[in-house]
């Protein structure tokens, strides 16, 4: 049949509805339903309704991507296995093939009273354990038509606990490290030659109080950190870098009137620290801002030559 029209195949569905066995109804939809499919659906639905043709019903209610209902109407036919196979039709979705396949065991379990048949659902379906049906059984149910597969998913449990004792005794063993290269890294230092300049200023660098980076370069802290707010931290970096020096000075003014308790020390030197991580993560010559610079278009020549000029060393 390689009709287009749309009337044309609606009244063979029509004239298929007629017809005692849903074979050739069932065959013309695997040819011409689904995906893509030539022939009107919602037509073809309501006309297999009226007609009584649940079969085909379940097919075309799958080919619609109705599963709940394409799974129900294939259980009040008592086809369990075109029931499951829609019931796998599902994707993206492992919420909805679970409830399907819970449903369809509940059915087993309920109507066929077959708790052998809904035990074996597990082994089928990568979605269902043991405990998720546990609930449907009969209060008096022998403990022997499921203890296998008490005992499996038990194994299951305790390889998935030995599984995560083993992740949280390599979590715990990397935490030491890092403790371990945090404590090295406090203890960690450099020499400053008595000559060396400041990258920025050209100023000795031991004039004033100084960032120095694992390449050996150093740089004023006042001239790191006026570079930093002109040519590399964002808007968010910049307020953050205001409010921390605010709250520093603050917190010092607070303590030259006031002896200054533990946990203030404390709080500044968090803030310190903080401020510390903003502007001297890494080495602006050598390291990350220096390559964020490339990409950076140069100033252009009428901006003039103070534009150019590397910012000055504040005393």
């Amino acid at each position: 049949l390689d009709s287009k029209d749309p009337v044309v195949l609606n009244y063979l569905v029509t004239l298929l509805c007629q017809q005692d066995d849903e074979k050739a109804m069932l065959s013309f939809l695997a040819d011409y339903g689904g995906e893509g499919g030539r022939i009107d659906l919602q037509y073809a639905l309501r006309a297999c309704q009226q007609a009584g043709k649940k079969e085909a019903c379940v097919h075309i209610l799958a080919s619609l991507e109705q599963y709940e209902q394409a799974v129900d109407l294939a259980l009040e036919i008592r086809d369990i296995e075109l029931a499951k196979l829609n019931a796998d039709k599902v994707e993206d979705d492992d919420d909805l093939r679970k409830r399907l396949w819970l449903r369809i065991a509940r059915y087993v379990i309920d109507e066929e009273k077959d708790v052998r048949k809904a035990i074996a659902f597990i082994g089928q379906t990568e979605h269902l354990k043991v405990e998720d049906i546990l609930p449907f059984f009969p209060d008096f149910s022998v403990i022997d038509d499921f203890k296998e597969a008490i005992c499996t998913s038990l194994e299951e449990y305790h390889e998935q606990i030995e599984d995560l004792k083993q992740g949280m005794e390599e979590a715990t063993k990397s935490a030491e490290l890092i403790r371990k290269d945090i404590t090295d890294l406090r203890g960690r230092f450099g020499f400053v030659r008595s000559n060396q300049k400041c990258g920025f200023c050209r100023q000795p660098v031991l004039a004033a109080g100084l960032y120095l980076f694992p390449c050996q370069h150093g740089f004023h802290i006042s001239c790191q950190e006026q570079w930093m707010l002109q040519q590399h931290l964002c808007d968010a970096d910049k307020r953050r870098v205001r409010e921390l020096k605010a709250a520093i000075i603050a917190e010092e003014a607070r303590g030259a009137h006031n002896s200054a308790s533990d946990g203030a020390e404390v709080g500044v030197e968090r803030m310190r620290q903080e401020l510390d991580d903003i502007l001297a993560s890494d080495c602006p010559l050598c390291g990350s801002p220096a390559i964020d610079m490339v990409a950076k278009p140069l100033p252009a020549l009428a901006q003039g030559p103070a534009f150019w000029d590397l910012p000055p060393m504040r005393q």
